[in-house]
């Protein structure tokens, strides 16, 4: 921990909460990424047959006769391949695989990454079946369907369980979850369930779809029959019951291509969850479970509170307290907890927090991680191994978080988190999440808090749900679609428009972003989900229309999407067509270097007392120079003074040049300029405009072209005012 110093502070974002996905902690205990070009046969067990005679149809009246043939391994992935083929008397053939016996489970995180077949009759799943039938037969023992998915609905995963008596005396619960955008056969996906001793959680690519925790069984008491070892299935049945058979729309061969299989146990961590809770404090005495240390002019505690907590399940937190025996500034000490974890994926680290009133406090957060690999961080540092840090402020006008204003949320991005020298010197400099045993370099081992007062006073504050997550980002660009077809030819973007994220769940405001000169915006720090964006339409030019947003303009200025663990969601965009002023005169004009001729038009309004009518041209060569033309008078002159195009205004032409100097078209070939209407040049002197005139624009730029720099000219727009 550092010394009092107190660095420049980072913000630390306070947002909303986000129920954790997880309540264990798992470690990863056994995977298959089917590399090579065999199925490893130490893993799984290909079953062969119809399931006569004991089971003909595999209890389901299933229709395909399972060979080892059909499971193959190769660039990467396993494929389970359904064929209609004549064999051992049934039209189709499959695979269907276990671990019995090589691999049994009881508890844990069971994950599949895989895409899915499309077909009527087609009937994939990843499944669990005892080992031992402890409790009876089927479904006695109970049965653990982690994935099952119809082929007629590529949209939808179930995950059910099944348990109760011997059939037929059986039941079953369970849940399903439909993506809202796209399928489950175009793309891999992630399919998982966490089975605890009183719960089973079922997820998609990451989101919580459904939970159970009843159950029963007529050979034993709860929690039976779910407190047994499980093994583990992969399989492709063609017909059956539930799916019904296959007919003349169902292409074969049909595969289900699985990317890998993992195993997670309590005792370490899941660095693909979204959510590793470091401490949620809801075990028996929390307080316990922390370590503490003092100051030189300061003792302190940590204590177990029951009933006070921040809008998140539970009802336990910890509180710290720390004196001042001299009422001076200065270094209190802290309190830490050991937890080691694997943080591969996650970006932020985040809690919650309660400052009594008058705290003026900074808390250093410590992450500190092992660098020799030993999974150990000693008390008093032997240079081996390395310690991270952000310095939070708690402050009565703080702008990261407000003593005495209640409960607020926490979360640092990992990568503002600073290598920290003054206490655990040496190590590698380097922030290793990843521990030895996954090919890294060290893991994070601890969890620190170290407590500076800035104006002397104790420091006193609770803390809760203390938890590692990975977050996703959603960016996108809001641009002038000056043609209407929809198709961002890096036309100019739209400065200056909000643009909101909004939680389809919950209905709150994520967050509001404006753009920027591009028409650019961006959502960081985002928890997967389902969301909307939403364009404020106060922002946008007079009389815009829209031409396009990520989910189709039938919802303007609106678009739905779903995110998730860890997306980067890009080209998010929304198109307008500016409101037209005027008509396009003696148009098109002649293509430049571009290939193209350049365009001209406005934006704003046509009423003379609102003052706000803004010039864009587009369609020009890259970083050259030109300036607006302007005239009452309509004409059609070609090539004058040997420039190329035609200059469509006559008479007494004025020039708009900005502030006293040309336009330039930038790399985007784009200028634009707000014209003041009491204030229009002629040669005369500026004039303003009256109701009822009409004006000509016109663009002349210079042009680098192949052949040498020329002049060039667009066409023209009439604009009448009133």
């Amino acid at each position: 921990m550092s010394s009092p110093l107190l660095r420049r502070l980072a913000l630390a974002t306070i947002a909303a909460a986000v129920p954790g996905l997880a309540s264990a902690q798992y470690q990863l205990v056994w995977e298959d990424q089917f590399s090579g070009n065999t199925l490893d046969l130490t893993k799984w067990e290909p079953m062969v047959g119809n399931g006569c005679p004991n089971l003909c149809g595999w209890g389901n009246n299933e229709l395909q006769y399972y060979r080892a043939e059909n499971a193959t391994v190769s660039n990467g992935t396993l494929k389970i391949t359904a064929r209609q083929q004549n064999f051992g008397g049934a039209q189709y053939t499959s695979a269907r695989l276990r671990t019995a016996n090589k691999a049994d489970f009881t508890y844990g995180r069971f994950e599949m990454r895989a895409k899915m077949p499309a077909g009527q009759g087609l009937w994939p799943a990843f499944w669990m079946l005892p080992t031992d039938y402890v409790f009876g037969g089927w479904a006695a023992s109970g049965e653990i369907d982690v994935m099952e998915y119809l082929g007629n609905d590529i949209r939808t995963v179930y995950g059910t369980i099944h348990y109760g008596g011997e059939y037929p005396a059986n039941t079953y619960s369970g849940g399903s979850r439909t993506v809202p955008f796209g399928n489950l056969v175009d793309d891999f996906h992630q399919y998982a369930v966490e089975w605890d001793e009183f719960e089973m959680r079922w997820y998609l690519d990451g989101q919580l779809y459904s939970t159970k925790t009843s159950w029963w069984s007529s050979g034993g008491a709860y929690p039976a029959p779910f407190n047994q070892r499980f093994h583990m299935l992969l399989n492709l049945a063609v017909g059956g019951n539930w799916p019904g058979n296959p007919n003349g729309s169902t292409q074969f061969p049909a595969t289900m291509e699985v990317d890998y299989v993992r195993v997670y146990q309590e005792g370490g961590s899941n660095p693909n969850a979204c959510v590793q809770v470091f401490d949620d404090m809801e075990f028996a005495d929390p307080a316990s479970e922390y370590f503490t240390f003092g100051g030189p002019s300061a003792g302190g505690q940590v204590s177990t509170v029951v009933g006070d907590n921040p809008p998140v399940p539970g009802n336990q937190s910890i509180e710290a307290n720390w004196g001042n025996l001299f009422n001076t500034p200065g270094f209190l000490g802290g309190f830490g907890r050991t937890r080691p974890l694997d943080l591969s994926n996650a970006t932020h680290f985040e809690f919650w927090i309660k400052p009594e009133a008058s705290q003026d406090l900074v808390i250093e957060v410590n992450l500190q991680d092992d660098d020799n690999g030993d999974n150990a961080i000693p008390s008093t540092p032997d240079g081996a191994d390395d310690e991270f840090q952000y310095e939070l402020h708690i402050a009565p006008t703080g702008t990261e978080i407000v003593s005495g204003a209640g409960w607020q949320k926490v979360s640092i991005p990992i990568a503002d988190f600073v290598d920290d020298n003054t206490f655990h010197t040496g190590g590698n400099g380097v922030w290793d999440p990843t521990p030895t045993g996954a090919g890294g370099n060290g893991q994070m081992i601890n969890v620190v808090f170290a407590l500076v007062t800035v104006n002397g006073l104790p420091a006193d504050f609770r803390i809760d749900q203390c938890e590692f997550t990975r977050k996703s980002e959603v960016s996108g660009r809001v641009w002038a679609d000056e043609n209407g077809d929809g198709i961002d030819n890096l036309e100019y973007g739209l400065e200056g428009v909000s643009v909101r994220l909004i939680d389809d769940q919950s209905g709150s405001l994520v967050g509001v972003r404006t753009t920027d000169a591009d028409g650019r915006f961006a959502f960081s720090d985002v928890a997967e989900g389902d969301f909307a964006l939403e364009i404020d339409p106060s922002g946008l030019p007079f009389g815009a229309t829209a031409t396009f947003d990520p989910d189709g303009v039938n919802t303007p200025n609106a678009a739905a999407l779903s995110l998730d663990c860890g997306e980067q969601l890009a080209d998010q965009n929304f198109g307008y067509r500016p409101y037209y002023l005027g008509q396009n005169y003696c148009s098109p004009a002649p293509a430049n270097s571009t290939g193209n001729p350049g365009q001209i038009s406005a934006s704003g309004s046509v009423v003379t007392a609102e003052n706000d009518v803004v010039l864009f041209c587009s369609s020009l060569p890259s970083n050259q120079f030109g300036y607006f033309l302007t005239s009452m008078t309509p004409g059609f002159l070609p090539n004058p003074a040997g420039s190329q195009g035609n200059l469509c205004v006559l008479g007494d032409i004025g020039r708009y040049i900005g502030p006293g100097q040309v336009q330039n078209s930038g790399l985007l070939g784009l200028v634009s300029l707000e014209i003041d209407l009491d204030e229009m040049p002629r040669p005369t002197g500026p004039m303003a405009v009256q109701p009822g005139d009409t004006w000509y624009f016109q663009f002349w730029h210079r042009d680098g072209g192949s052949s040498g720099p020329v002049s060039n000219m667009t066409d023209a727009l009439r604009v009448q005012f009133q």
